[in-house]
């Protein structure tokens, strides 16, 4: 008898440390509804960074990316720091501008949100020597692919995410 009631007892305290499932449930759409409200937050402070994962030439397979690779985004700068992978017609003067590397403050910024909770927006570039267009499609959940395109170069898609801008002090 003694042996029933210690089982019992290890069992009950045993299922009061899982979550019961609803509970669980509850806690991954919370998580869900919290990830939809910062990525929105995101995007409509124009505030963000695109984190590149992978590049997609127009010939070719995909490429994981393994360095750290961004567009960033703000009220009034955009920034890319991404590679090229693809054929080039017209080649730069410097080598060292072999990837896609910008700093924009003459940008036009045109967000449209889906019906799917997330965003659409071009980015055209209207300063410096070379005009790009950026084409980042971003779901509710922080994923996104950006298309770039300019004329001196096949176009490249990124996918990837979207995260907090960190700012400098």
């Amino acid at each position: 008898m003694k042996k029933i009631c210690v089982f019992f007892v290890l069992l009950f305290l045993a299922g009061d440390s899982f979550p019961v499932h609803g509970q669980e449930k509850k806690s991954k759409k919370q998580r869900k509804i919290e990830q939809m409200e910062k990525v929105r937050k995101l995007m409509e402070n124009q505030d963000y960074v695109f984190v590149a994962e992978r590049a997609y030439p127009v010939m070719g397979r995909s490429i994981f990316l393994t360095s750290p690779y961004d567009l960033t985004v703000s009220r009034d700068t955009v920034s890319a720091f991404l590679p090229y992978f693809g054929r080039i017609y017209t080649m730069p003067a410097d080598p060292a501008e072999g990837g896609i590397k910008f700093v924009s403050k003459k940008f036009d910024y045109i967000p449209q949100a889906t019906k799917k909770n997330g965003w659409n927006i071009k980015i055209i570039t209207n300063d410096g020597n070379r005009r790009y267009e950026l084409f980042l499609s971003v779901s509710e959940n922080g994923t996104a692919n950006l298309s770039v395109s300019d004329i001196t170069r096949q176009s490249i898609r990124f996918n990837g995410y979207i995260e907090q801008r960190n700012r400098q002090p």
